[in-house]
């Protein structure tokens, strides 16, 4: 029994993309939350850089780039849900990026969000929503502003 379980969750893997595929994927949201994640809580733009620069030298479309993408988006909604400031433009910028990465691997909503533990049902519902409102308007990164930057206040 153990053995068919573990052959029909290579047999999906496979049908999905391919286990390789499946694995940088998994490996490079794993690495975007380890890596990146903490500074969002003090400063939206520089979890968006560190994000930016693991995706550096990525192609266009790669699994590594759409882990790391899909984690941005995972990542910022969670802090929007909590009220960081500036992480849901965060989270728009993350889904448009995401969305175009997956839809030219072909990699269904299902197995994406697999690759970042969590609620998959309540992050799809959120993505959704997300997709059919307007995304907020673009924040100055220079500062000047408290009220218009990412930056968390303590």
């Amino acid at each position: 029994m153990v053995l068919f379980v573990a052959l029909g969750s290579a047999a999906a893997c496979t049908r999905e993309g391919g286990i390789e595929e499946r694995r940088q994927l998994v490996a490079a949201a794993r690495l975007a939350q380890e890596r990146c994640y903490r500074l969002i809580h003090h400063d939206t733009f520089a979890y968006e850089s560190c994000l930016v620069e693991l995706m550096r030298g990525e192609g266009k479309a790669t699994p590594k780039r759409l882990g790391i993408e899909y984690f941005g988006w995972a990542g910022a909604v969670n802090s929007a849900r909590l009220g960081m400031r500036g992480a849901d433009a965060t989270a728009y910028e993350f889904l448009e990026r995401f969305r175009a990465t997956q839809k030219e691997l072909g990699i269904d909503d299902r197995s994406l969000c697999q690759s970042v533990p969590g609620d998959c049902d309540a992050r799809t519902a959120r993505m959704m929503q997300m997709e059919a409102s307007p995304a907020p308007k673009a924040q100055p990164k220079d500062g000047d502003n408290d009220l218009a930057t990412h930056l968390h206040r303590d």
